[in-house]
């Protein structure tokens, strides 16, 4: 599957959450408790089941190995898809949690482009949805676009380039609305 048919695919979801609706109920219409890693686990697991509906294969977790110098060590997206019946990845992605004022988003953008890179250059989509609170000012996102375009320098030095053209960088926004006890996915927004 080409990156431009797995953008469409998401976009169409994100635009009306049909199977969001349709296979993940307790995010849409049950909602769910805004406790620990709740959210966050149905999230990954919406991603990694609209791949294999989308005739990917997917996984949650993934990781993938980074070797800098003698050490390595592995960074462990979301979620992976596999386009069939290749075994390259076609999409890495991230679902986070986003509060002003904290700079995690931008740490996985830089794993998305790390596993990217280490995984081979190749066409790929990395999607980054974080998501938050109806009425949480989202603005502020530039930095994180940045990365994908830029790239950057690890702390070690390593230099890690921005994306190439045939590739693609999604960056989107999950709202959850409701009280804390039950939580559930509004939109999505780009």
């Amino acid at each position: 599957m080409e990156v431009r048919e797995i953008e469409r695919i998401l976009r169409a979801e994100f635009e009306t959450l049909a199977f969001a609706k349709s296979d993940f109920p307790m995010l849409t219409e049950w909602g769910v408790e805004d406790f620990s890693v709740t959210i966050h686990s149905l999230g990954c697991s919406y991603l990694s089941a609209l791949g294999r509906k989308s005739g990917c294969w997917a996984a949650s977790d993934y990781p993938v190995r980074v070797s800098p110098g003698a050490t390595c060590y592995s960074v462990r997206p979301d979620v992976a898809w596999w386009s069939r019946p290749s075994p390259a990845v076609a999409l890495l992605g991230e679902f986070e949690r986003f509060e002003p004022g904290q700079r995690n988003l931008v740490g996985k953008a830089r794993n998305l482009l790390r596993a990217h890179h280490e995984l081979g250059e190749r066409p790929r989509l990395l999607l980054l949805m974080a998501w938050a609170i109806a009425g949480t000012d989202i603005r502020g996102m530039d930095e994180v676009r940045a990365v994908s375009h830029d790239g950057f320098r690890t702390s070690d030095g390593l230099v890690v380039p921005g994306l190439g053209p045939d590739s693609k960088f999604v960056l989107v926004t999950a709202v959850f609305g409701g009280p804390e006890e039950r939580r559930r996915l509004q939109a999505v927004r780009a």
